[in-house]
């Protein structure tokens, strides 16, 4: 088991070894034949920021239908308990987009890459 394990992690880290060591360019993809590395990053990285708006909505959604189902049915044990499920996977998504959301900002206005807010300086006269 220890041999699958071991043979999995070095199998996926040299896959994902030419991803990790081209995530630190700071130069755009400006490549205009074929398909390379660093366009499959910035594709990927804009499909995920057009999900991102959409599975924030979807899981308000799913914490209001919870709380529906929690407020309209409270005379049922069985969808009271079904309303409070939805609603902790909806919180627990919500959680887990933000903190995603956060902590790639932090990575990226940390190392200088990607849309990091600048803040001007003031000139001394």
């Amino acid at each position: 088991m220890k041999i699958y394990n071991s043979k999995y992690i070095i199998g996926s880290t040299s896959i994902l070894l030419p991803i990790i060591s081209t995530a630190q360019s700071i130069v755009p993809c400006t490549s205009g034949f074929g398909i390379t590395v660093c366009n499959v990053i910035d594709n990927t990285n804009r499909v995920l920021n057009m999900l991102n708006p959409i599975l924030f909505s979807l899981s308000f959604v799913v914490f209001f239908w919870g709380l529906s189902k929690f407020v309209l049915n409270s005379d049922s044990k069985e969808e009271i308990e079904k309303g409070k499920n939805y609603m902790v996977w909806a919180v627990l998504a919500l959680f887990v987009l933000v903190s995603f959301r956060v902590i790639i900002s932090f990575i990226s206005s940390d190392l200088g890459l990607g849309d990091s807010n600048i803040t001007p300086s003031i000139p001394q006269g």
